[in-house]
């Protein structure tokens, strides 16, 4: 969650506990692994609001134990919002009716990229 998100159980600790609950999910999938000899991937879901961002995740932190992340690339805009909008835009459209943050799939990657999200584990989300 995020203190952005509507309906949303946000508390402060839950950027740091993220962090906490990927580091004992890695290392138990990596005891597994040591049993069973197959490799488990830790992967997970990151929104595109900057805001939701900075506010739920320790981004530099939380790579060390993920294999990847899907960033949201989709739903970027929706029946939430009193106007028509694109859904998934790679770049915000010229005449973006959004304030004060014109979400797209750009602004996504690089407000990761910013905070130390490796590039090389970043999988943008695509709709269908």
């Amino acid at each position: 969650g995020a203190p952005t998100g509507a309906n949303t159980n946000f508390r402060p600790e839950d950027k740091a506990n993220f962090t906490l609950l990927l580091r004992e999910f890695r290392t138990q999938l990596d005891a597994l692994s040591r049993t069973t000899h197959h490799r488990y991937s830790l992967t997970a879901f990151l929104p595109a609001n900057p805001d939701n961002v900075t506010a739920g995740f320790e981004v530099a932190r939380i790579f060390r134990f993920l294999d990847w992340a899907t960033v949201q690339g989709y739903d970027l805009h929706g029946t939430w919002e009193s106007t028509t909008n694109y859904q998934s835009a790679l770049f915000a459209a010229k005449g973006d009716p959004t304030t004060p943050v014109k979400f797209d799939v750009d602004l996504a990657i690089r407000t990761l990229l910013k905070k130390d999200a490796p590039s090389d584990k970043l999988v943008m989300g695509l709709p269908f």
